[in-house]
């Protein structure tokens, strides 16, 4: 599939990874390493990526580093008849894991990755090794509301409005107000890297189906948990303490319950730990998986 951008982060990123094709649409996965395979499932507005400073850490360690875009998201497909709900988007990363060939994987997920890798969760609990949850909306479901500037989005017209004048400018100011926390490591070049996967081929016309099919239910939460409490592998959850969105008090301390973990291991980041805190997040994963069962 050919990349159109000048931008060198979006060219470096489309050749460290390849194309495959996923119940008759193009996918993108970004991989790297052989071992057991680490599953890294991005949110929004985000893709792939988000997991470029975490995925060669994890394939120096012996690992095999995978981060899919979603359907409809980054460089895979944008059809407009897809199922764009948590649930249709947690069957076809299913179908995608089928195709990589995965029996057995260790999964990380972050934002509405989250409710999507519970999914699959729910969906083949057998083949889940261990699950590190960063800054996801899980628990508190039920009264779960869009932080600003993601509710804009919701709403018809004025998303469409919003998201095509938000400018380079004004997406690097958003996530430095709301989305990374170290604003020396976030500049132009990535909010630009960041605008094109997310306006690509389809001008984010399925990235405001994405934030139109958010099922934010307390079934869903109960689903969910259910599947969580119910796994025999070791789990943590990750929390970038200045997420203003996703708080840790309203969610990441009512997920800790949930699930009755000792702790939360907190950073020093915003919403996009991935950017702030790749090295402590690939630490912390590698940590995890060395646990004795």
């Amino acid at each position: 599939m050919e990349v159109q951008s000048k931008n060198p982060l979006v060219g470096s990123h489309a050749v460290s990874g390849k194309w495959i094709e996923v119940n008759g649409q193009q996918a993108f996965v970004l991989e790297k390493g052989e071992g057991v395979p680490i599953v890294c499932l991005h949110g929004v507005p985000a893709s792939s990526f988000l997991y470029r400073k975490i995925i060669p850490g994890l394939a120096e360690k012996g690992y095999r580093g995978i981060a899919p875009d979603l359907l409809g998201m980054g460089l895979s497909a944008k059809p407009k008849d897809a199922d764009y709900s948590w649930t249709g988007l947690g069957k076809w990363c299913g179908q995608l894991l089928d195709e990589l060939g995965l029996k057995e994987y260790h999964l990380v997920i972050h934002d509405i990755g989250g409710p999507i890798g519970c999914e699959l969760i729910a969906n083949a609990p057998e083949r889940v090794l261990s699950v590190t949850i960063l800054n996801s909306p899980i628990a508190n479901l039920a009264v779960f509301k869009k932080p600003f500037p993601m509710f804009f989005f919701e709403q018809p017209f004025v998303g469409e409005v919003f998201l095509q004048t938000t400018v380079p400018f004004l997406f690097r100011f958003l996530m430095h107000l709301r989305g990374v926390y170290n604003r020396q490591i976030f500049g132009l070049t990535e909010a630009k890297a960041y605008l094109y996967f997310l306006k690509r081929e389809d001008y984010g016309a399925s990235f405001l189906k994405i934030m139109r099919s958010f099922e934010a239910t307390a079934d869903k939460e109960k689903l969910y948990l259910d599947a969580l409490r119910a796994l025999d592998v070791p789990i943590q959850i990750i929390w970038g303490i200045h997420d203003k969105g996703l708080t840790l008090a309203k969610y990441g301390n009512p997920l800790q319950r949930a699930l009755r973990l000792d702790k939360i291991y907190e950073v020093e980041g915003s919403h996009f730990i991935q950017e702030d805190c790749a090295k402590a997040i690939s630490g912390q994963i590698l940590a995890l998986i060395a646990e004795p069962k």
